[in-house]
């Protein structure tokens, strides 16, 4: 306890802000991420101390993804790809008129599913990281299996429609070189298709561009909404605290989930939502401005942060792509991660957890003082709001990986987001194929290699099957409660 109380000094207090600051500005900003400004911030933190560089990175990593929520809610583009669950909801709320209910709400559960997770990783990091250890790859798959069939519980709309859409994710990302033996596929001979698709360029085109379009295309106008005032955005803060077992149900599922090594936040939310929308007794409101679904995505979101420092600390594996540039920055101060860590650098092991701990709170009071001035964006004339989108999501794809092509990407994905819009296929259901599909195919052609071709330890071993089973429920409730929607409307 001592060594811990001894870490948190006004230097770690003043970086871990600092970083806070710039990683949700980084969040906020469509085509940018925390973990961009934790790549640009590596080569100086060489020359910090090891617990300040520890509480700069973490920093940014919390805020990026609590960042996110910020342009979700304000103008339906997922800040990160964390934040795409959040959108559904928010933005919902957002054309409303309810921003400020919905800001307050995903800001609460980000603060909550944050200190919920901090608690398993302050005291129960080596457990969990010991269980975490065991799930091979047929848990993994199995997992990922879950999350893309989750598509028919987000799904607001048709179930076939849904799975049709996450069916073409999975398809779009598939283009460029195999994961396995590095074998060009579907790349057409260009060079540039090589890399596959960019995640940045195919959501923006997907969530800022096409809806763009498609506005303008059927001659659709929002005139400026009307926003709460700072003193109801209080009230609705503390509301969060109303949904009890929502909170600490996600919170759970983020910090597990994230304790899981190259799984991602994106699950994490993805079957935080769901699981709520299942459970709910109003699932039909989720995906048109249900508090409950803002609830249980960004309390999963930040709990996730938490959850994927616990193997990176107790095991040296990182449980994210943040997590990596961690490591590194331990690496350069000649600090070993595993579970010699509490032993051989217990000063720089506490100062991890401080830097996690002080990082949630700096979100707590800097996302509460930027939303009051945020809310201006919702009262900007189209005219003005239009363009300055389209600006910050080419500057967003051109950062991304500083090659043109990505622009074509872009402009291609915003394409078939229209086509999307305009045939009633929810967009969310593609993203999360995009996104869990690479996941799911090391996975699976790892377990294949390894069980020699066998498909029975999907069956034999207890979590596939657990996870395998609950897909299948969850297609089966989407399906009945599709018929029962049909039923009503004859």
């Amino acid at each position: 306890m001592e060594i811990f109380l001894s870490t948190i000094t006004m230097a770690l207090v003043v970086f871990s802000m600092t970083g806070m600051l710039v990683g949700v500005v980084a969040g906020a900003i469509p085509g940018l991420n925390g973990g961009m400004a934790m790549a640009l911030t590596l080569p100086l933190t060489f020359y910090m101390d090891p617990v300040s560089a520890q509480g700069l990175l973490i920093g940014m990593y919390v805020g990026g993804v609590s960042g996110g929520l910020i342009s979700g809610i304000l103008i339906g583009i997922p800040g990160s790809p964390t934040a795409v669950m959040t959108t559904l909801d928010g933005h919902a709320m957002a054309k409303k008129g309810q921003a400020s209910r919905a800001l307050a709400l995903g800001i609460g559960a980000s603060f909550v599913g944050g200190m919920l997770g901090w608690l398993v990783l302050a005291f129960l990091s080596a457990p969990l990281a010991a269980v975490a250890l065991k799930f091979g790859n047929f848990e993994t798959t199995a997992l990922v299996i879950t999350g893309i069939l989750l598509i028919a519980a987000v799904g607001s709309g048709s179930l076939s429609k849904a799975l049709l859409a996450g069916a073409l994710g999975a398809l779009c990302s598939i283009p460029g070189l195999d994961p396995i033996d590095a074998t060009p596929r579907l790349t057409l001979g260009i060079a540039d298709m090589q890399s596959g698709f960019g995640l940045i360029p195919v959501i923006l085109g997907i969530f800022a561009f096409a809806p763009i379009l498609h506005d303008l295309l059927t001659n659709r106008t929002a005139a400026p909404q009307q926003v709460s005032t700072t003193t109801s955005m209080k009230r609705h803060f503390f509301a969060v605290l109303t949904y009890p077992w929502n909170l600490i149900r996600s919170s759970a599922i983020g910090t597990a989930i994230g304790a899981l090594p190259g799984v991602g936040a994106a699950i994490g939310a993805i079957v935080s939502y769901s699981i709520a929308r299942i459970t709910s007794q109003k699932p039909e409101t989720f995906g048109s401005g249900e508090p409950e679904g803002i609830v249980a995505a960004e309390a999963a979101n930040n709990a996730t942060v938490m959850g994927a420092l616990i193997p990176m600390i107790a095991l040296g594996i990182p449980g994210s792509a943040a997590d990596v540039i961690l490591i590194a920055a331990l690496t350069l101060q000649n600090v070993q991660l595993g579970p010699l860590m509490i032993i051989d650098h217990p000063k720089e092991f506490y100062g991890i957890i401080s830097a996690a701990l002080i990082a949630n709170f700096a979100m707590l009071f800097f996302m509460v003082l930027a939303s009051r001035h945020l809310l201006f964006v919702l009262k900007m004339p189209k005219y003005i709001l239009t363009p300055t989108i389209l600006f910050f999501c080419m500057v967003g794809t051109l950062t991304y990986s500083n090659n043109p092509f990505e622009l074509w990407v872009f402009f291609g994905f915003a394409a078939v987001g229209l086509i999307f819009l305009s045939s009633g296929i929810p967009l969310p259901a593609f993203i999360i194929g995009f996104v869990l599909t690479p996941i799911g195919e090391e996975a699976v052609r790892a377990a294949m290699m390894e069980s020699r071709g066998s498909l029975m330890p999907f069956v034999t071993r207890p979590v596939p099957l657990v996870l395998l089973s609950l897909s299948l429920l969850a297609v089966l409730w989407a399906a009945s409660q599709e018929l029962k929607k049909r039923k009503l409307t004859a």
